[in-house]
């Protein structure tokens, strides 16, 4: 029974070490399709899809293989969400270990965040001013920290969207404060405040489809040092967004309490109404009787 036990888990080791190399070898040709392609021509998605679709045909038995699996059903859908899993990972992963990658990336954020300050008026920034002194509201303050950012003033980028956020009555809801956040990670980054960012994509990272946000975490994490090993397991990421969710749904309970609650005392005043109302009623007719 030992030597069983002991043949099932050097089994597992095998295949998860034939699992873990087959994913380096996907990266590394992945990436040496991105430098072929960055030397004829600025790389964009498209030519990233289409170093997908000549990659990962090639490596389709090698996933397979990796799944243990006696049902050929189970077997055809487990290798399903194994390509899934390898190709919502891999933008992420080629950051920290493809430079030609990791340039593209960065040079596409670079240039979004030069050209919408060529493109800043300092007169726009009158006009969110009066805004804020008018009606001094969360997106008022919102929208005046994007111009400030646009302008390059980061202090005061920081210090109306922490302004936004303080009067947001959702602000612990990642999910309605995802914009004010995800800017000021950016504005983290701006001054080098690399573990800041971090924390910031992990609050609002909502899934595994969330490519955009995985890919500014990892960037960060890159600029900050970081390795490949440095990159959460989906469990972690999706933490903090279950506490998101947590604390969503107890304010619907309490929300949910509070009316019935209302709704019990409301009841309880009518019926106390229309006691009274009958015990008058009666008091009436036994007068009426007694003329």
């Amino acid at each position: 029974m030992k030597k069983i036990v002991t043949h099932f888990i050097l089994l597992i080791g095998l295949l998860s070490l034939n699992a873990q190399s087959y994913k380096s070898a996907f990266r590394a040709d992945m990436c040496s399709c991105l430098e072929e392609e960055s030397l004829k021509r600025t790389l964009t998605e498209n030519a990233f899809k289409t170093c997908l679709r000549e990659t990962l045909p090639t490596y389709a038995e090698q996933i397979d293989a990796s799944i243990i699996e006696a049902d050929p059903q189970q077997k055809y859908l487990k290798g399903q969400l194994a390509r899934k899993e390898l190709l919502l990972a891999m933008p992420a992963e080629l950051i920290y270990t493809c430079d030609a990658y990791y340039k593209h990336i960065d040079y596409q954020r670079t240039s979004k965040k030069l050209i919408s300050r060529e493109n800043a008026k300092e007169s726009e920034l009158e006009r969110y001013d009066q805004m804020v002194a008018l009606s001094p509201t969360a997106s008022a303050y919102y929208m005046r920290a994007q111009i400030h950012f646009k302008l390059g003033n980061l202090k005061e980028t920081e210090a109306d969207i922490n302004k936004s956020l303080e009067l947001n009555p959702n602000k612990e809801n990642f999910k309605s404060t995802r914009h004010e956040l995800k800017l000021l990670a950016w504005v983290y980054e701006e001054q080098e405040l690399y573990a800041k960012a971090i924390a910031l994509y992990d609050k609002i990272y909502f899934g595994e489809l969330d490519l955009e946000v995985l890919k500014l975490r990892a960037l960060a994490d890159k600029k900050r040092g970081g390795t490949l090993g440095n990159m959460p397991s989906a469990a972690e990421l999706n933490e903090p967004n279950k506490q998101a969710q947590e604390i969503k749904v107890n304010s619907k309970q309490d929300r949910l309490n509070k009316n019935t609650h209302k709704k019990t005392n409301k009841n309880a005043n009518r019926t106390s109404s229309d006691k009274s109302v009958k015990k008058t009623d009666s008091a009436s007719l036994r007068k009426l009787f007694k003329l």
